[in-house]
């Protein structure tokens, strides 16, 4: 806060009104500001059947990249898809995720340092 030779306390330039947020000139508070937060959307979107078939169609693409030689592709391909990639560090934590290990995209379990192969699970992939 400054202040001036009379010794008394301003609000710092540019923010209108005390607070950012209300741009409309001359606002008293009364009124409701001209900048709102975007409303809360609660629903979550639903993973459907097409999700988990492109999901089995984009796992099958990447093994068969790295089964044809082009590990590289193979590789980009997994971590767009948000799979770890063979020399990735892999979180702390727990829970699943996917793991592409140079020749197969699988589902790894997480639990702490212990790490468990799974079953591949198509949520854990982006398709």
């Amino acid at each position: 806060m400054s202040v001036d030779r009379n010794n008394r306390s301003h609000r710092p330039g540019g923010l209108p009104k005390g607070y950012a947020g209300t741009f409309a000139p001359g606002s008293d508070g009364t009124r409701a500001p001209d900048v709102r937060p975007p409303a809360n959307d609660t629903r979550r979107r639903t993973r459907t059947a097409e999700d988990d078939e492109r999901a089995w169609a984009l796992k099958s693409r990447i093994e068969r990249l790295a089964a044809d030689g082009d590990r590289s592709q193979a590789d980009r391909l997994a971590r767009e898809a948000g799979a770890y990639v063979a020399g990735d560090s892999l979180p702390y934590g727990s829970g699943y995720c996917a793991l592409f290990d140079g020749r197969e995209l699988n589902t790894v379990e997480i639990r702490g340092s212990m790490v468990t192969l799974a079953p591949f699970m198509p949520e854990t992939i982006r398709a």
